[in-house]
């Protein structure tokens, strides 16, 4: 009995600090849990199967902006302007379709509009040496401003058969249960998601992102590259929000002048929510999509409880100021 005594007080401590450290390692989703049940008990219609997927397909734009979002912070710059990359690319597309392109057409012309804004960012910031945030700031300014010109500055309708598909196509569903099926915008950005993950974790450009992030100095000494990957990582990021703008032209099928305003701290949030670190070097791409569903679940349970928009608006920056101080406390229990 006292050797078995003393087994279980040897394990209860070892156990105790195991499930401390997974939940410092999974705290995004710690929270994630915990609010979604808090959100769930609290309203009726929340844990509704047609809400739950309402919320995916309400994320679906800002989880993708926060795959190229997190490459970016992770080389310890910004990217402001994905907003702007988001309805050029949009823009352009709905342009080429309404006078009889191919929609193949105006979506590879779309997402290279995009990219280019993504390539000049990098060259700003690594090729002429400016702050991230000045950089991209004005591409923000001049993307939005030249995609306006082109558009006249007037909505324009995305009326093609393949963004319709896009935009209704659903998986079967579970009717027994009254469970409809999931859309294909969220299996588009699960892809994403999954795709980029493994080039994070099992390429010699992911290794080489962590590298620069955790010490840009080291990372060249050690003969990386730098300028190169934080330019190809800008160019990315532009990518990612040029598929972001086919995604929402599918969905809304309207082009507005207001289109992605906005998006870009959205989607900064959802990367902080995820866990990634701003200063660079720490954070997993498939953590952002959690930060995103948190950030839409709880704007969605405060629509549904009918809380002012400008709250949801204060709510959001708190939940960032939140992910941030806990991060900073978690940082200095790991260093003590």
């Amino acid at each position: 009995m006292s050797q078995s005594f003393s087994l279980d007080t040897m394990t209860r401590p070892r156990l105790t600090t195991q499930v401390r450290a997974w939940a410092s390692s999974n705290s995004a989703l710690v929270a994630l849990l915990l609010l979604f049940a808090f959100f769930g008990l609290t309203s009726q219609t929340f844990l509704l199967p047609n809400n739950i997927f309402n919320i995916f397909r309400q994320m679906s734009v800002v989880a993708v902006l926060g795959i190229g979002m997190t490459l970016v912070i992770l080389i310890g710059g910004i990217d402001l302007s994905v907003g702007s990359s988001l309805f050029m690319a949009a823009g352009i597309s709905a342009l080429l379709l309404r006078d009889g392109s191919p929609a193949g057409v105006a979506i590879i012309v779309g997402l290279v509009a995009a990219t280019l804004v993504g390539l000049l960012n990098g060259l700003l910031v690594e090729g002429a040496g400016i702050s991230p945030v000045i950089a991209t700031l004005g591409t923000l300014i001049g993307a939005r401003g030249l995609a306006l010109v082109l558009m006249n500055n007037a909505q324009i309708r995305v009326t093609d058969p393949f963004f319709d598909y896009i935009a209704v196509t659903r998986t079967p569903g579970i009717e027994a249960l009254n469970i409809p099926g999931l859309p294909l915008i969220a299996i588009i950005v699960f892809v994403l998601y999954i795709v980029t993950a493994l080039l994070m974790r099992h390429t010699i450009y992911g290794r080489m992102v962590y590298a620069i992030g955790g010490n840009q100095t080291a990372a060249r000494l050690s003969g990386i590259p730098v300028k190169r990957i934080k330019i190809l990582t800008y160019t990315l990021c532009g990518f990612y929000a040029g598929i972001a703008g086919m995604l929402i032209a599918a969905s809304t099928g309207v082009i507005s002048p207001n289109l992605g305003s906005g998006s870009e701290f959205y989607t900064i949030a959802a990367v902080v929510l995820g866990g990634t670190r701003l200063t660079g070097g720490i954070g997993r791409v498939e953590k952002t999509i959690i930060g995103a569903f948190i950030l839409f679940m709880t704007l969605n349970w405060m629509t549904i409880r009918r809380i002012p928009t400008e709250w949801q608006q204060a709510a959001t920056g708190l939940l960032v100021l939140a992910a941030i101080l806990i991060d900073r406390v978690a940082q200095r229990g790991r260093a003590s």
